[in-house]
């Protein structure tokens, strides 16, 4: 079955987008080495040091992560007879957790421009207070939610891909293993372990995605014929 040009297409942005997405979150992540760390003043005081750097490093990841959970929902192309189910609800979550990492560095940012004021006593109190306000905490926490689905729709759109049979089960335990080892370390440097072990799963997915044949990114691979051969066909055939 030939390959039509709207399929290549779509294909290979799936495919760049699955190395180019954890690669830029792994540099955004790699970019931020050395600037958390220390109480809250002392993380403060980081932020108003190293504004322009977290401002280069929130776009990374926001991009990186926007890229990834894109090219995972395109990647339901190819689960129509095996894990279309779990593929759909995947694509769902993961764009519904786009907006948790636009919520999340959002705020950040916001906590940033008060980093860099003259009067650091009064910009940390007003940093505090808002992390006190009601509507703002909530904020955060439907943030933190959503990137959580995030996480959840991107698992399960690999295991529609694996039942699909397109890519293999232990390509599960690298993010897995990543968003374990994030939320055990919660620094930077287990930030950038968990977007590299992000990244080393998006390569080889996006390997197998490139190989694959047009009739298995139809997701028609293991269709069955819908009659049975004859008896006189069967026979004819010994």
């Amino acid at each position: 079955m030939e390959w039509t040009r709207t399929d290549a297409a779509r294909r290979r942005i799936v495919v760049v987008a699955l190395i180019i997405g954890p690669l830029l979150a792994a540099l955004s992540a790699a970019i931020g080495l050395g600037t958390d760390g220390g109480g809250m003043r002392e993380q403060f005081a980081s932020m108003g040091a190293h504004a322009q750097t977290i401002l280069v490093q929130d776009v990374l990841e926001t991009a990186g992560f926007l890229l990834v959970l894109a090219a995972l929902a395109g990647a339901t192309q190819a689960l129509r007879l095996r894990g279309g189910t779990l593929g759909t609800i995947g694509a769902i979550l993961a764009i519904l957790g786009t907006a948790g990492f636009s919520i999340s560095n959002a705020t950040g940012l916001a906590v940033v421009a008060l980093a860099q004021q003259p009067n650091q006593d009064a910009a940390f109190q007003t940093a505090m207070a808002l992390t006190d306000d009601s509507v703002l905490a909530t904020a955060g926490t439907m943030g933190f939610v959503l990137e959580l689905l995030a996480q959840a729709g991107m698992l399960l759109v690999m295991i529609g891909l694996v039942r699909a049979r397109l890519v293999s089960a232990w390509v599960l335990t690298l993010p897995v293993l990543g968003i374990a080892v994030n939320a055990i370390g919660g620094m930077m440097a287990a930030t950038l372990v968990a977007d590299l072990l992000l990244l080393a799963a998006g390569i080889w997915i996006a390997v197998r995605i490139a190989r694959c044949s047009r009739q298995q990114w139809l997701g028609n691979a293991g269709a069955q014929p819908s009659q049975k051969a004859s008896p006189r066909l069967a026979r004819s055939a010994r």
